[in-house]
């Protein structure tokens, strides 16, 4: 295991962990990258040339028939996110709701290199295709109802400083 860990970190060894959970329920009819409410994490690496692993985990969901997108972010600046391709969408996620109940489970894995010792914000942002609602952490349903065929999700963005 250790001769595993070594081949995929370059030998380096976790300096420090830092994690946010959130519990609650965000929704946005905004069309365009929104922060996720109370769902960022910051870590203060210790030496320009560590690295940042950066793991999130999360639901998404948007009424029936229309898209959802969202990205991972380094402070204000999209990280990981897909290539160029005409006018298509770039970002680190993207679906489309087939019914409101429909809830896409959504988890990044990557390693970052911030290369600053300064104070480093992760965080998500999400959208819906104009003229939807997007609900992170439960389903869209049409009234939200109480009802035990709903859910409410936890998501987590944990972030992990490995020293070079």
């Amino acid at each position: 295991l250790k001769r595993l860990d070594a081949s995929l970190i370059g030998g380096g060894k976790i300096g420090q962990v830092v994690q946010t959970v959130k519990t609650d329920l965000f929704t946005s009819t905004t069309a365009s990258l929104t922060d996720v409410t109370g769902f960022s994490v910051a870590i203060t690496p210790t030496a320009t040339s560590s690295k940042v692993l950066v793991m999130a985990q999360y639901n998404l969901g948007v009424n029936s028939g229309y898209k959802m997108y969202s990205s991972l972010l380094r402070g204000s600046t999209e990280i990981y996110i897909g290539d160029a391709a005409g006018s298509r969408v770039r970002r680190s996620f993207g679906s489309k709701a087939n019914a409101n109940d429909d809830v896409r489970a959504v988890s990044h894995i990557f390693l970052d290199s911030p290369n600053t010792t300064s104070a480093t914000t992760y965080k998500i942002q999400a959208y819906p295709e104009s003229g939807g609602t997007l609900v992170f952490n439960g389903s869209k349903s049409s009234n939200d109802s109480d009802n035990a065929i709903y859910s409410r999700d936890a998501a987590s963005i944990t972030v992990m400083e490995v020293l070079a």
